[in-house]
């Protein structure tokens, strides 16, 4: 007969070892959003929701996936 595998003991799930360097992302993206509203910008005017979107998607993201936690 087969035996079933004994249930695996702890927890399986792999500490977020990538908090540092999501943040170190958001802070670039911010940066990044916030000299778009300066003479200084980056990317034409017509690209400042695309980099919102992305400065979302990140951090939306990094909280859906359990890379950043809110109150830490």
């Amino acid at each position: 007969m087969i035996d079933d595998p004994p249930p695996p003991r702890g927890s399986n799930r792999r500490p977020a070892r990538n908090s540092k360097f999501l943040i170190i992302l958001i802070v670039a993206a911010a940066t990044v959003v916030a000299l778009q509203y300066t003479p200084r910008r980056i990317f034409p005017a017509d690209q400042t929701s695309l980099l919102w979107g992305i400065l979302t998607g990140l951090v939306l993201g990094g909280l859906l996936f359990g890379w950043l936690r809110p109150g830490r």
